[in-house]
C-alpha cells in the first residue's frame, strides 16, 4: 500500500499529518489502501505527538514511511516536511490530506485526470462531505466576488445533489484534501509557516492564483471529513488560532470593494463569537477569540502561544 507504481501515470505522493490521532490516521491509511490509482506513495508526518501515535502507526503500517518531528511545527510546518519529502522523491503531484478524513477509491484518478487536461491547473480539491452525514456537503471550495467582502462557499451544509456535480473553478479550497501540481511548489514555495494552523491553505491558494495557476473542485472525487475532531478538546486554542490567522489572511489578501468593510465584518464576527461563548459560560474561549483578533494585528512572531491560548 505504501508504494504503488506504474510508469505510465504521474507519481502522486499522499502526505498525512498526525498529531495525537493514531486511530484517525490508521482509518485514513486504510482508506488510502483502497485507492485504485496505479502510481502513488504515502508518507505520514508525526507532529511531535505526546501519545503513542508513532509506535502505533509504525506497528500497523510498517511499510509506510513515517517522519517523526521533534517539535510541533503546526499544520503548515508539519505538512511542509511531508511535501519536501515528496518533492525530493520525484513527486509529480502532492495530495495533502487530513488524518481525520477518509477517501473513496477513485479519488486520485478523478483529480489527476482533470489536472492532466491543463497545465495551468495547479490545485484541485475533491468534494468533501461530512463523515457522520455522508450525503451532506462540508466543502466545495469558496468563490470570491468583487462586490462581496468575504468569499462565498457554495453548497455548504446542503444535501449533495445534481447541482453539485460539475467541475468548477474556485478561488480557495481547504487543505483537508487538495492535490497540488509540483510546478506550483517550484514557483511559489511551500505553505507559509507564519500560519501555524488555519488559513495556510487559503493563503497558498491565493499565492498560486497570483502566480497564474487555476484552482478547481472536482466533485467526482469524494472524501469524508470528521470535522473539527482534531481540536474539539481545546476550544480556546482553536478559537485563538482561527481568529488570529483569519485576521492576518484578510490583511494580506484583499476581498470585496474595500478592505475596511472586510475588516469590519471580521470584527463583527469576532464579537458575535465571543459573546456567544460568554452566554454559554465559556469565558476562556471568549478571551481566546478576542486575543486572537488582537494578535492578528501584531507583527508576525508576536502574540501568545498555544499553551497561553488554551489556558487563558
Amino acid at each position: 500500500m505504501a508504494v504503488r507504481l506504474s510508469a505510465d501515470y504521474p507519481l502522486v505522493y499522499i502526505v498525512i499529518l498526525n498529531w495525537n490521532g493514531a486511530a484517525d490516521t490508521i482509518e485514513a491509511l486504510l482508506s488510502v489502501e483502497q485507492l485504485t490509482y496505479p502510481r502513488y506513495c504515502v508518507v505520514v508526518v508525526d507532529n511531535a505527538s505526546t501519545d503513542e501515535s508513532v509506535c502505533v502507526i509504525r506497528e500497523r503500517f510498517p511499510h509506510v514511511p513515517l517522519i517523526a518531528n521533534t517539535e510541533n511545527l503546526g499544520c503548515a510546518g508539519g505538512n511542509n516536511v511531508g511535501i519536501a519529502y515528496a518533492l525530493e522523491h520525484s513527486a509529480d503531484y502532492v495530495f495533502i490530506m487530513n488524518n481525520d478524513a477518509v477517501v473513496e477509491p477513485g479519488l486520485l484518478e478523478a483529480l489527476v485526470a482533470e489536472a492532466q487536461k491543463d497545465s495551468t491547473v495547479g490545485i484541485l480539491a475533491p468534494k468533501i462531505l461530512y463523515y457522520h452525514e455522508p450525503t451532506r456537503i462540508w466543502n466545495l471550495g469558496a468563490e470570491c466576488h468583487w462586490y462581496a467582502p468575504l468569499p462565498v462557499s457554495p453548497g455548504l451544509n446542503r444535501a449533495d445533489g445534481p447541482m453539485y456535480q460539475q467541475v468548477r473553478k474556485v478561488d480557495l479550497v481547504t487543505g483537508c484534501g487538495m492535490l497540488v501540481r509540483r510546478a506550483v511548489f517550484e514557483r511559489i514555495g511551500l505553505l507559509d509557516t507564519r500560519f501555524f494552523m488555519y488559513y495556510e491553505d487559503s493563503d497558498f491558494c491565493r499565492r498560486a492564483q497570483e502566480a497564474g495557476f487555476q484552482v478547481l473542485v472536482v466533485p467526482s472525487a469524494r472524501m469524508w471529513h470528521k470535522v473539527s475532531r482534531s481540536t474539539s478538546d481545546q476550544a480556546p486554542a482553536q478559537r485563538y488560532y482561527k481568529t488570529r490567522y483569519r485576521v492576518q489572511f484578510y490583511r494580506r489578501h484583499r476581498y470585496g470593494p474595500h478592505p475596511l468593510l472586510t475588516h469590519m465584518l471580521v470584527l463583527a464576527s469576532v464579537v458575535r463569537n465571543a459573546a456567544r461563548d460568554l452566554l454559554r459560560g465559556d469565558s476562556a474561549a471568549a478571551r481566546a477569540t478576542l486575543r486572537g483578533w488582537r494578535d492578528g494585528w501584531l507583527p508576525p512572531g508576536r502574540g501568545c502561544d498555544l499553551d497561553t491560548a488554551r489556558t487563558s
